[in-house]
């Protein structure tokens, strides 16, 4: 039997009535009517030498099971604030938020929620079981505890693994250029990857703002990231590459690639294009393709340097 339930208005006895098609309590003497929402939940992938960092949840759903640092958001504070503290408050460990790796439908029926998931840096603390967590530790991603207590929580790590995962970060840092970085960017790089790409070009407010949301989205697609070439802190590079799925298999697309004039034929280019493959070789793609008729002469030069064939093809051998 349905627990009583009282006007928070004016104490009244609420009724249960039909109302946008949905039985809602509402006040026979004031009108008030409650709406039960879901409050959103948060989690983080924080990554600790390498390793994805779990708990052990101590109460249900799920006791005894191994999850992500997760919880609900409290009032007054960001997604970000509540994936932060959560994590701090479950494992010890302090972190940055990277990446929203993705929004999740949770729960059924009364229980329906969502949940957003983030990948996230340690910056300070160690790790240790806390709070509701019976035990923490730090697991290879191809080597998980069981039981895993929710399937969200296996599709944000798989996400983590293929578009932030350092595995993949340390394949993407193939330069001959000493001290040159190419990695996944990151908010911060926004600015920076913004102004390479506009430039000296003479456009519009409208262009620069519908740029700037592109660069923004690639930030939590792990089919379209972005990726830049830092060097000693600075971002000097950036190239869109793009991963799609054909009958025969995936294949890569390079959408874009831009050096900035002061280091161009310094080898900034040519990390670009080796991250790109190597990010390619890693989602099983046969090969990387560039639109040759919308590049000019010079940069065709380039990319047939690199390897590409005269119909703008990377044969990419996945040996």
């Amino acid at each position: 039997m349905a627990q009583p339930v009282y006007c928070a208005r004016c104490g009244t006895l609420m009724e249960r009535r039909l109302i946008d098609d949905r039985e809602r309590d509402v006040c026979p003497a004031c009108g008030f009517i409650l709406y039960r929402n879901p409050v959103p939940a948060v989690g983080v992938v924080v990554a600790l030498e390498g390793k994805v960092v779990l708990v052990r949840r101590r109460y249900p759903p799920r006791a005894g099971c191994w999850a992500l640092p997760a919880g609900f958001m409290e009032l007054g504070e960001s997604a970000e604030e509540a994936a932060m503290r959560e994590c701090h408050e479950e494992t010890g460990l302090l972190v940055r938020v990277d990446h929203l790796l993705g929004a999740f439908s949770i729960g059924e029926g009364q229980g329906t929620g969502l949940l957003l998931i983030y990948a996230a840096t340690v910056t300070a603390g160690e790790l240790v079981a806390a709070d509701d967590a019976t035990e923490a530790g730090a697991f290879a991603s191809d080597a998980l505890p069981e039981p895993i207590a929710f399937p969200t929580h296996l599709q944000a790590i798989e996400r983590w693994r293929r578009m932030v995962a350092p595995e993949a970060r340390l394949a993407l840092a193939t330069s001959t250029m000493p001290g040159l970085q190419v990695r996944y960017a990151t908010r911060a790089d926004l600015a920076a990857a913004l102004e390479l790409l506009v430039g000296g070009r003479s456009w519009d407010d409208a262009q620069v703002v519908a740029t700037e949301a592109l660069l923004t989205d690639r930030l939590n697609d792990p089919d379209k990231p972005l990726l830049v070439a830092a060097l000693a802190g600075q971002v000097r590079g950036l190239v869109l590459p793009a991963f799609h799925q054909a009958l025969r298999g995936w294949y890569a697309t390079l959408d874009d690639l831009v050096v900035d004039s002061a280091f161009r034929r310094s080898g900034v280019g040519t990390a670009l294009v080796n991250a790109t493959a190597e990010l390619a070789r890693a989602r099983s793609c046969t090969r990387v393709q560039v639109a040759f008729s919308e590049v000019e002469a010079g940069a065709r030069e380039f990319l047939v340097a690199c390897g590409f064939g005269s119909a703008g093809t990377l044969a990419l051998s996945l040996d």
